[in-house]
């Protein structure tokens, strides 16, 4: 075969090997494969690198991931790499989502005093006037008396005006052992969590998805839709606060309430003011 090369070196290696009847395989040198030990050992450690871009990419498909691993030099085929891909279980099934929040279930029992435990919620409102804004409104309750501590629309809510309603209702009545609340993003917040410690009240957060467990609040946002929100239009924010104020007046003190044996809340409240859980200081 060398003799044929130097004497023809235009005649291709295809060519030659089909004149002299030889196998091209005959020519080629057998490439020496790997110990399987090696393979095995090199296979694991490309699947952890997959694994580690994983954790910190956790959106990233298989092209992505490749690219990636060529990128920082290491040496595989791409049919290699997608079988140790699936066969690791790294395959995008679905869109990475954020991991739920796990509350502990918390059985919704009234406290036995009033201002003992409060809950709050917000309930959402459409403004149709020149902008046709949307608004947010801040329900507080007294889960003992069923009292409206609060109620207050605004264009946005944060963490930060939240607090500045506690603190005012506070100032009102005094502090409650606990503030029951969903998970929203005002309720989880570091600002919320801050204020709550420095006043020694606890939060309880409900389990994600289960609003049966602030039931209390949730009756009083159906009460507040049904007899204010769903009977008439707003214009502006300024009329949405004042149908609040005079359904926050009506409900408190002249609707009875089929929980406290048909007695108003602020009724309910003179009756037994034995069983208030803290006052306010004179």
């Amino acid at each position: 075969m060398g003799e044929v090369q130097a004497r023809f070196p235009a005649l291709s290696l295809r060519r030659r090997c089909s004149y002299l009847r030889h196998r091209r395989s005959s020519v080629y040198e057998r490439r020496a494969r790997k110990p399987e030990e090696v393979r095995q050992r090199q296979d694991l450690d490309v699947v952890e690198q997959m694994r580690k871009v994983r954790r910190e990419y956790r959106a990233w498909g298989f092209r992505l991931l490749f690219a990636y691993l060529r990128a920082k030099g290491v040496q595989i085929s791409k049919r290699r790499a997608y079988k140790l891909y699936r066969l690791a279980g790294l395959s995008l099934h679905r869109n990475p989502k954020k991991p739920r929040i796990k509350r502990k279930y918390l059985e919704l029992l009234p406290p036995e005093q009033v201002n003992e435990g409060w809950a709050m919620d917000f309930v959402s409102e459409w403004v149709i006037g020149e902008k046709q804004q949307s608004v947010r409104i801040i329900n507080v309750v007294d889960e003992r008396s069923r009292k409206d501590l609060w109620v207050e629309a605004a264009h946005s809510i944060t963490a930060a005006k939240l607090t500045e309603v506690l603190d005012n209702i506070v100032a009102l009545r005094g502090k409650p052992s606990y503030i029951r609340c969903d998970n929203g993003p005002e309720f989880i917040s570091q600002h919320l969590a801050l204020w709550a410690e420095a006043n020694g009240i606890e939060l309880r957060f409900i389990q994600p998805g289960k609003p049966t467990q602030n039931g209390i609040i949730e009756r009083l946002n159906g009460t507040l839709r049904t007899e204010c929100l769903n009977l008439q239009w707003f214009n502006s924010l300024e009329e949405v606060n004042d149908y609040l104020g005079i359904w926050f007046k009506s409900y408190n003190f002249d609707r009875p309430h089929s929980a406290l044996n048909y007695l108003t809340p602020h009724a309910f409240e003179n009756l037994n003011q034995n069983l208030y859980f803290r006052m306010v200081p004179d």
